[in-house]
């Protein structure tokens, strides 16, 4: 119940996705695994959430292949796109791409960590032991101790808004 005492309408699907389009996210690709269990998923919901301790986050729906390679490994690495970098991340994107190492054709030569790779030509990256999930309704929050980090390349970062991918550029002074 809300604090006027009328119960608020329901909110679709539909309508949480058109409006969240309106807000531009990061594009990254979070990889998890060790050996030829390795599997890499593209994720815009990526976000640090303390200084104090190192901790990041991202969401995954509900029984996303990659849950499993991260509790088995005990973490994730993050890859923070550049723009030219939409092909990655449609690759990583595609719930048919093979598993292993075949996943990682699109790119080429990933440097590996303990929990996950760090894909050639991100720009950033985060080596993360993961702490906990978090249920959310059809999604699940995974929560990790940033124990890496860094810059790789100084170039624009791939974002998602309205649907497709994008670029950043500069504000013009009016």
């Amino acid at each position: 119940m809300s604090t006027t005492g009328v119960e608020p309408a329901a909110v679709t699907a539909s309508e949480l996705r058109a409006a969240a389009r309106c807000l531009p996210a990061g594009v990254t690709v979070v990889t998890s695994g060790r050996g030829s269990s390795v599997h890499g998923m593209t994720v815009s919901s990526f976000t640090t959430l303390s200084l104090d301790p190192p901790l990041a986050s991202f969401s995954v729906k509900e029984g996303a292949r990659i849950r499993g390679l991260i509790e088995e490994s005990g973490g994730f690495a993050v890859n923070v796109l550049a723009a030219e970098q939409a092909p990655v991340a449609r690759w990583f994107a595609d719930p048919e791409r093979p598993m292993g190492a075949g996943g990682f054709a699109c790119a080429a030569g990933p440097a590996p960590f303990a929990v996950g790779f760090v894909l050639s030509g991100a720009i950033g990256y985060f080596t993360c032991r993961l702490v906990r999930f978090v249920e959310a309704g059809d999604h699940v929050i995974a929560i990790g101790a940033v124990e890496r980090c860094g810059t790789l390349r100084d170039a624009p970062p791939l974002v998602f808004e309205g649907g497709a991918f994008r670029t950043l550029r500069p504000v013009t002074p009016d």
